[in-house]
Protein backbone atom coordinates (compact mmCIF):
# COMPACT_ATOMS: atom_id res chain seq x y z
CA UNK A 1 0.00 0.00 0.00
CA UNK A 2 2.96 2.36 0.41
CA UNK A 3 3.57 2.68 -3.88
CA UNK A 4 1.74 5.73 -4.94
CA UNK A 5 -0.62 5.00 -7.48
CA UNK A 6 -2.38 2.26 -4.92
CA UNK A 7 -5.25 5.52 -4.25
CA UNK A 8 -6.09 5.39 -7.95
CA UNK A 9 -5.16 1.44 -8.01
CA UNK A 10 -7.91 1.09 -5.18
CA UNK A 11 -10.65 2.94 -7.22
CA UNK A 12 -9.97 0.63 -10.29
CA UNK A 13 -10.14 -2.04 -8.32
CA UNK A 14 -13.49 -1.03 -6.95
CA UNK A 15 -15.35 -0.40 -9.36
CA UNK A 16 -13.77 -3.23 -12.07
CA UNK A 17 -12.23 -0.36 -14.37
CA UNK A 18 -9.59 -1.53 -17.05
CA UNK A 19 -8.49 2.00 -18.60
CA UNK A 20 -4.97 3.59 -18.28
CA UNK A 21 -4.10 3.76 -14.47
CA UNK A 22 -1.99 6.52 -14.15
CA UNK A 23 -0.15 8.36 -10.66
CA UNK A 24 1.32 11.94 -11.64
CA UNK A 25 4.11 12.84 -9.33
CA UNK A 26 4.87 16.51 -9.73
CA UNK A 27 5.19 17.78 -6.04
CA UNK A 28 2.47 20.43 -5.42
CA UNK A 29 1.14 20.18 -9.43
CA UNK A 30 0.37 16.84 -9.18
CA UNK A 31 -3.44 16.97 -9.21
CA UNK A 32 -3.72 19.70 -11.44
CA UNK A 33 -1.43 18.04 -14.04
CA UNK A 34 -3.57 14.88 -13.43
CA UNK A 35 -6.96 16.71 -14.66
CA UNK A 36 -5.01 18.29 -17.70
CA UNK A 37 -3.09 15.19 -18.79
CA UNK A 38 -6.69 13.23 -18.83
CA UNK A 39 -8.58 16.13 -20.61
CA UNK A 40 -5.90 15.63 -23.22
CA UNK A 41 -6.44 12.05 -23.27
CA UNK A 42 -10.37 12.44 -23.79
CA UNK A 43 -9.21 15.10 -26.47
CA UNK A 44 -7.73 12.66 -28.16
CA UNK A 45 -9.95 9.85 -28.37
CA UNK A 46 -7.91 7.76 -25.93
CA UNK A 47 -10.07 7.69 -23.63
CA UNK A 48 -13.92 8.26 -22.85
CA UNK A 49 -14.34 8.86 -19.38
CA UNK A 50 -11.29 9.85 -16.77
CA UNK A 51 -11.74 9.46 -12.79
CA UNK A 52 -9.00 12.29 -12.13
CA UNK A 53 -7.16 14.53 -9.40
CA UNK A 54 -5.69 13.80 -6.37
CA UNK A 55 -5.11 13.02 -2.30
CA UNK A 56 -1.81 13.61 -0.65
CA UNK A 57 -0.77 12.36 3.10
CA UNK A 58 2.36 11.40 2.94
CA UNK A 59 3.42 14.18 0.50
CA UNK A 60 2.28 16.77 3.07
CA UNK A 61 4.83 15.36 5.89
CA UNK A 62 7.45 15.32 2.70
CA UNK A 63 6.89 19.28 2.61
CA UNK A 64 6.70 20.41 5.22
CA UNK A 65 10.26 18.45 6.23
CA UNK A 66 11.14 20.14 2.58
CA UNK A 67 10.11 23.39 3.97
CA UNK A 68 12.17 23.24 7.29
CA UNK A 69 14.82 22.85 4.85
CA UNK A 70 14.55 25.65 2.88
CA UNK A 71 13.07 28.39 5.36
CA UNK A 72 9.49 28.13 4.40
CA UNK A 73 8.44 26.57 7.58
CA UNK A 74 7.22 29.00 10.15
CA UNK A 75 8.67 27.25 13.49
CA UNK A 76 8.61 30.40 15.60
CA UNK A 77 4.79 31.30 15.31
CA UNK A 78 3.04 30.19 18.85
CA UNK A 79 -0.40 31.76 17.20
CA UNK A 80 -1.70 28.72 14.52
CA UNK A 81 -3.91 31.92 13.19
CA UNK A 82 -0.72 33.94 12.18
CA UNK A 83 0.57 30.88 10.02
CA UNK A 84 -0.13 30.09 6.29
CA UNK A 85 -1.37 34.03 5.33
CA UNK A 86 -1.30 34.11 1.52
CA UNK A 87 -0.98 37.28 -0.16
CA UNK A 88 -0.10 39.08 3.32
CA UNK A 89 2.58 40.77 4.22
CA UNK A 90 2.91 39.04 7.31
CA UNK A 91 3.32 35.90 5.65
CA UNK A 92 5.58 32.82 7.11
CA UNK A 93 5.57 29.87 5.93
CA UNK A 94 3.74 26.55 4.81
CA UNK A 95 0.93 24.94 6.83
CA UNK A 96 0.29 21.96 5.81
CA UNK A 97 -2.77 20.08 5.36
CA UNK A 98 -3.94 16.64 4.21
CA UNK A 99 -7.10 16.62 1.44
CA UNK A 100 -8.29 15.61 -1.37
CA UNK A 101 -10.42 16.17 -4.33
CA UNK A 102 -11.70 14.37 -7.68
CA UNK A 103 -13.39 14.91 -10.85
CA UNK A 104 -15.41 13.05 -13.67
CA UNK A 105 -14.19 14.01 -17.07
CA UNK A 106 -15.78 13.47 -20.27
CA UNK A 107 -16.47 14.90 -23.73
CA UNK A 108 -19.17 17.31 -23.78
CA UNK A 109 -21.02 14.82 -26.10
CA UNK A 110 -20.72 11.48 -24.07
CA UNK A 111 -21.62 14.22 -20.85
CA UNK A 112 -25.04 15.16 -22.69
CA UNK A 113 -25.87 11.35 -24.46
CA UNK A 114 -26.16 10.59 -20.59
CA UNK A 115 -27.78 13.59 -19.22
CA UNK A 116 -25.29 14.47 -17.21
CA UNK A 117 -25.07 17.76 -15.22
CA UNK A 118 -21.77 19.74 -16.35
CA UNK A 119 -19.87 21.91 -13.95
CA UNK A 120 -17.37 22.84 -16.18
CA UNK A 121 -15.54 22.91 -19.00
CA UNK A 122 -11.74 22.24 -19.24
CA UNK A 123 -10.67 24.75 -21.75
CA UNK A 124 -6.71 25.00 -21.63
CA UNK A 125 -4.03 23.58 -19.90
CA UNK A 126 0.14 24.56 -19.25
CA UNK A 127 3.02 22.94 -17.97
CA UNK A 128 6.22 23.74 -17.80
CA UNK A 129 9.78 24.01 -15.56
CA UNK A 130 11.35 26.83 -14.12
CA UNK A 131 14.60 25.03 -13.83
CA UNK A 132 15.50 27.01 -10.96
CA UNK A 133 15.94 25.64 -7.72
CA UNK A 134 14.89 22.15 -5.61
CA UNK A 135 12.07 24.71 -3.98
CA UNK A 136 12.07 28.43 -4.57
CA UNK A 137 10.87 29.68 -7.63
CA UNK A 138 12.55 32.24 -9.94
CA UNK A 139 11.34 35.39 -8.23
CA UNK A 140 10.84 36.89 -11.56
CA UNK A 141 8.20 34.74 -12.34
CA UNK A 142 8.59 34.35 -16.24
CA UNK A 143 7.57 30.71 -15.79
CA UNK A 144 4.58 31.09 -14.18
CA UNK A 145 3.81 33.79 -16.63
CA UNK A 146 4.60 31.40 -19.21
CA UNK A 147 2.33 28.76 -17.91
CA UNK A 148 -0.23 30.71 -17.29
CA UNK A 149 -0.39 32.06 -20.52
CA UNK A 150 0.05 29.09 -22.48
CA UNK A 151 -3.52 27.45 -20.61
CA UNK A 152 -5.42 30.90 -21.88
CA UNK A 153 -3.45 30.30 -25.49
CA UNK A 154 -5.43 26.90 -26.05
CA UNK A 155 -8.30 27.97 -24.33
CA UNK A 156 -8.00 30.27 -27.23
CA UNK A 157 -9.40 32.88 -24.37
CA UNK A 158 -7.73 36.42 -23.11
CA UNK A 159 -6.81 37.64 -19.79
CA UNK A 160 -10.12 39.82 -20.07
CA UNK A 161 -12.14 36.44 -20.70
CA UNK A 162 -10.61 35.44 -17.01
CA UNK A 163 -13.29 36.44 -14.11
CA UNK A 164 -10.81 34.54 -11.18
CA UNK A 165 -7.60 33.45 -10.18
CA UNK A 166 -7.54 30.45 -8.04
CA UNK A 167 -4.09 31.21 -7.37
CA UNK A 168 -1.47 28.79 -5.70
CA UNK A 169 -1.00 31.14 -2.97
CA UNK A 170 1.35 29.25 0.00
CA UNK A 171 1.78 31.90 2.12
CA UNK A 172 5.96 32.00 1.65
CA UNK A 173 7.46 34.57 0.86
CA UNK A 174 9.43 33.28 -2.05
CA UNK A 175 6.31 31.57 -3.57
CA UNK A 176 4.34 34.80 -3.28
CA UNK A 177 6.49 36.89 -4.53
CA UNK A 178 7.03 35.49 -7.83
CA UNK A 179 3.13 34.39 -7.95
CA UNK A 180 2.23 38.52 -7.38
CA UNK A 181 4.59 39.11 -10.21
CA UNK A 182 2.88 36.71 -12.23
CA UNK A 183 -0.45 37.43 -12.13
CA UNK A 184 0.23 41.26 -11.77
CA UNK A 185 2.14 40.69 -15.79
CA UNK A 186 -0.34 38.16 -17.32
CA UNK A 187 -3.76 40.38 -15.88
CA UNK A 188 -1.62 43.97 -16.29
CA UNK A 189 -4.48 45.28 -18.74
CA UNK A 190 -7.51 44.05 -17.09
CA UNK A 191 -8.73 43.63 -13.35
CA UNK A 192 -9.46 40.25 -11.84
CA UNK A 193 -9.94 38.21 -8.67
CA UNK A 194 -7.98 36.05 -7.14
CA UNK A 195 -8.54 33.88 -3.57
CA UNK A 196 -6.34 31.31 -2.56
CA UNK A 197 -7.38 28.02 0.08
CA UNK A 198 -4.76 27.13 1.81
CA UNK A 199 -5.70 29.75 4.90
CA UNK A 200 -9.03 27.65 5.04
CA UNK A 201 -7.34 24.21 4.68
CA UNK A 202 -3.23 24.15 4.85
CA UNK A 203 -1.06 23.41 1.96
CA UNK A 204 -2.46 20.00 1.09
CA UNK A 205 0.42 19.25 -1.49
CA UNK A 206 -0.23 16.91 -4.53
CA UNK A 207 -4.06 16.94 -3.60
CA UNK A 208 -4.21 21.44 -4.08
CA UNK A 209 -4.30 21.83 -7.12
CA UNK A 210 -7.56 20.09 -7.60
CA UNK A 211 -8.75 21.45 -4.68
CA UNK A 212 -8.29 24.66 -6.31
CA UNK A 213 -10.31 23.01 -9.17
CA UNK A 214 -13.03 22.49 -6.79
CA UNK A 215 -12.97 26.41 -5.23
CA UNK A 216 -13.46 27.70 -8.85
CA UNK A 217 -15.96 25.23 -9.94
CA UNK A 218 -18.27 26.45 -6.54
CA UNK A 219 -17.38 30.33 -8.27
CA UNK A 220 -19.30 29.31 -11.59
CA UNK A 221 -22.04 27.61 -10.02
CA UNK A 222 -22.85 30.80 -7.03
CA UNK A 223 -21.28 33.90 -8.59
CA UNK A 224 -19.10 34.17 -5.86
CA UNK A 225 -15.58 33.72 -5.33
CA UNK A 226 -14.22 32.93 -1.90
CA UNK A 227 -12.10 35.11 0.43
CA UNK A 228 -8.75 34.12 1.43
CA UNK A 229 -8.98 33.14 5.22
CA UNK A 230 -6.30 34.34 7.63
CA UNK A 231 -4.84 37.02 5.27
CA UNK A 232 -5.79 40.57 6.03
CA UNK A 233 -2.94 42.91 5.12
CA UNK A 234 -2.14 42.09 1.57
CA UNK A 235 1.08 42.59 -0.09
CA UNK A 236 1.04 46.21 -1.32
CA UNK A 237 3.41 44.63 -4.74
CA UNK A 238 -0.57 43.21 -5.04
CA UNK A 239 -2.49 44.69 -8.71
CA UNK A 240 -5.40 42.36 -8.44
CA UNK A 241 -8.50 42.24 -6.14
CA UNK A 242 -8.04 39.36 -3.34
CA UNK A 243 -11.29 39.01 -1.35
CA UNK A 244 -11.39 39.28 2.11
CA UNK A 245 -13.47 38.20 4.93
CA UNK A 246 -16.42 37.43 3.00
CA UNK A 247 -16.99 35.96 -0.32
CA UNK A 248 -16.94 38.53 -3.63
CA UNK A 249 -19.91 38.68 -5.85
CA UNK A 250 -18.83 38.49 -9.41
CA UNK A 251 -19.44 37.14 -12.64
CA UNK A 252 -17.44 34.69 -14.06
CA UNK A 253 -17.52 32.41 -17.09
CA UNK A 254 -14.41 31.53 -16.53
CA UNK A 255 -11.66 30.78 -13.85
CA UNK A 256 -7.87 29.85 -14.19
CA UNK A 257 -6.45 27.51 -11.48
CA UNK A 258 -2.68 27.79 -10.63
CA UNK A 259 -0.71 24.92 -8.73
CA UNK A 260 3.34 25.89 -8.46
CA UNK A 261 5.50 22.43 -6.88
CA UNK A 262 8.75 21.90 -5.45
CA UNK A 263 11.62 21.02 -8.46
CA UNK A 264 10.34 23.94 -10.41
CA UNK A 265 6.75 22.74 -11.67
CA UNK A 266 4.70 25.06 -13.23
CA UNK A 267 1.31 24.25 -13.96
CA UNK A 268 -2.08 26.28 -14.95
CA UNK A 269 -5.74 25.20 -16.07
CA UNK A 270 -8.21 27.55 -17.74
CA UNK A 271 -12.01 26.15 -16.80
CA UNK A 272 -14.93 27.55 -18.01
CA UNK A 273 -18.79 27.09 -17.61
CA UNK A 274 -20.59 25.13 -20.40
Amino acid sequence: MAWPNMAGAQIALRWKLHGPLLTISTACASSLDAIGLAARMIESGMVDVAITGGSDNGGVRTSQLAAARYGMSPIDVEDPKMVCRPFDVNRRGVLGGDGAAVVVLESVSHARARGAQIQGLVRGYGSLSDGYHPSSPNPSGEWEVAAMRAAQAEAELTPSDIGAVVAHATGTPVGDIAEITAINEVFASTPVLATGIKGNVGHTAGAAGAMGVMTGLHSLRTGTLSPTASTTDLDLAIRFEVPLGAPAAAKIDAFQVNAFGFGGQNTSLVISRD
